[in-house]
């Protein structure tokens, strides 16, 4: 359910959370790449940006991130954007699929990030983002030379602080998950056909920082207000599920 190739897409918009959200706006059940540009263009929906730029940000940064995967998304994010979830809740929504299409991010947060949060570490090192980037590239996962390599650096550091995982002088900001997001998540990967037991295990889970145990603890306490009922034994888990779609689920839950 995500990219694992490291590219430079990210600096196409790292969080881009104000476009995101007039974006949504537009989206209908039925909204595609061509007809979402199409309409920005006409209506110069990101009056901000140029042409060129709001073109960008809807093929190149939109796009992948709730469209191209599952078409349904971007009309599931408007839907629970506009029944009120709060916007620190919502952001962590939009960081879920943000950090699914660029594996620069996914990685640095789940092996780097989540690491000095267990080490009680206030403030992301220096040099230690450039140092994860060069390491990307020494390994030969990229071949970027030393200026994309900074400018990724950039692109890392304004996305952690887009999201709010840290502060501009790179300390490192509480973070914890959202109820809502738990239950999204788990509707979102069911309804996507996996097992029980490999929501219980998804990596994404580690988005927020989360181990499996900590997983588990959520699933059992949001069993009544999520519309499912959980049972879990040793390393096996069982969901009944309510819900008939994610359609449903929202409509139910918010």
């Amino acid at each position: 359910m995500r990219n694992t190739k490291y590219t430079i897409q990210l600096g196409k918009g790292c969080g881009l959370i104000e476009e995101t959200l007039q974006l949504l706006s537009i989206c209908e059940e039925n909204t595609t790449k061509e007809s979402l540009a199409t309409y920005v263009r006409e209506h110069n929906s990101l009056s901000k940006s140029t042409d060129k730029r709001s073109m960008d940000i809807v093929k190149l940064v939109f796009y992948p991130r709730y469209l191209k995967r599952n078409p349904k998304v971007a009309f599931w994010l408007k839907t629970i954007r506009g029944r009120g979830l709060m916007l620190p809740q919502f952001k962590q929504l939009l960081m879920l699929y943000c950090a699914r299409e660029n594996a620069v991010m996914y990685d640095y947060v789940t092996k780097h990030l989540n690491t000095f949060r267990e080490s009680n570490i206030a403030r992301i090192p220096a040099d230690n983002i450039q140092n994860y980037i060069k390491q990307i590239v020494e390994s030969g996962q990229a071949q970027w030379g030393e200026s994309i390599q900074k400018r990724s650096s950039s692109y890392v550091k304004a996305v952690l602080v887009d999201f709010d995982f840290i502060s501009k002088r790179s300390e490192i900001l509480p973070y914890e998950i959202a109820d809502f997001t738990v239950l999204y998540l788990m509707h979102e990967l069911h309804f996507a056909g996996l097992s029980d037991l490999a929501i219980w295990n998804h990596g994404d889970r580690q988005l927020f920082g989360l181990d499996k145990y900590k997983v588990q603890q959520h699933i059992m306490e949001l069993s009544i207000k999520g519309g499912y009922i959980a049972q879990c034994s040793g390393e096996l888990m069982t969901i009944s599920w309510n819900y008939q779609s994610m359609e449903e689920f929202i409509n139910e839950t918010l």
